[in-house]
């Protein structure tokens, strides 16, 4: 009996002993496999690279928009803070683009090319163009909406009123797919067009920057039509 008894509390001493160095390896490997995600938020991308241990994960810019934090500083991340992942895990950011409110200069009696560029610089989209007659040169601002001194927000952009002459100009609209987006503009530009909506898209091994679609390529069009842009990033 007493010998049974040692083979039960033998076995159950072996089992015990399993068990135990079971959850002290899964301990270890949990430790050395996932790891919890610092709070990247306000950080701007250099900051990011100095953390200790982030090059256990891959931190990629997915876009960016306007947000109350600084330009250049993540307002959102995927996963979220302090959310344990695998290592090697991709771990999305946004950059903002500062903040969205734009308050309204006078572009009264000024030329569409100059306050174009000067929208493209603010990171201001024009959304609406139209035309009055007058005795003003063609393409001059009349009037803006919002109006002087109002506030608008960036991303909701502006409608420009501008002087018509007896016959509106007509221009053809220039491929500017594979130019620089700085290029691009100033192309568009310069044929009396209007840059309207950027957007971005990711392409892997694609310089940032680049125009890869615009609109009405090759189509006559009237001066101040808008032309929409997409470009690498």
């Amino acid at each position: 009996m007493k010998k049974y008894l040692a083979y039960l509390l033998s076995f159950i001493l072996v089992i015990f002993i399993c068990f135990f160095s079971f959850n002290i390896f899964l301990k270890l490997s949990f430790n050395k496999s996932f790891y919890s995600l610092p709070n990247l938020i306000g950080m701007n991308l250099a900051t990011i690279k100095r953390i200790d241990s982030i090059d256990k994960v891959n931190v990629t810019v997915a876009g960016s928009d306007f947000s109350e934090l600084p330009a250049g500083t993540v307002f959102r991340q995927n996963p979220s803070p302090e959310k344990t992942v695998k290592e090697g895990r991709t771990v999305r950011v946004w950059l903002s683009k500062g903040k969205d409110n734009y308050i309204m200069p006078d572009f009264t009696n000024k030329n569409l090319i100059e306050v174009s560029a000067k929208l493209q610089e603010d990171g201001v989209k024009i959304s609406k163009v139209s035309y009055t007659s007058s005795n003003l040169p063609y393409n001059t601002v009349l009037a803006t909406t919002p109006s002087l001194g109002q506030s608008t927000q960036k991303n909701k952009g502006i409608s420009l009123l501008l002087s018509n002459s007896n016959s509106v100009a007509s221009v053809e609209v220039p491929d500017t797919i594979g130019f620089t987006f700085e290029e691009a503009t100033n192309e568009l530009i310069s044929k009396g067009l209007i840059i309207g909506t950027v957007q971005e898209k990711a392409i892997p091994d694609f310089e940032k920057g680049i125009v890869i679609e615009t609109t009405n390529i090759g189509e006559t069009v009237p001066a101040g039509t808008i032309i929409d842009i997409i470009v690498s990033y």
